[in-house]
């Protein structure tokens, strides 16, 4: 399940269901981004929160 939702005009946040790799449980990744000017160029993250472990090294990874 992914929901998302305008911040503002220049940023967004996609919530996404995920296994956690390390324990395989049920965890929620959070990502805020800001969208890109330009179509060629990915939109960058501003903030990553796993609702498991918030420094979790191995989802961040995910997601860059």
């Amino acid at each position: 399940m992914e929901k998302q939702g305008n911040d503002n005009e220049n940023t967004y946040t996609a919530a996404s269901s995920i296994k956690c790799p390390k324990n395989h449980r049920d965890a929620i990744h959070t990502v805020t981004y800001k969208k890109a000017t330009c179509t060629r160029v990915d939109d960058i993250i501003l903030n990553f929160h796993c609702s498991q472990d918030a420094q979790c090294l191995e989802c961040q990874r995910d997601y860059l």
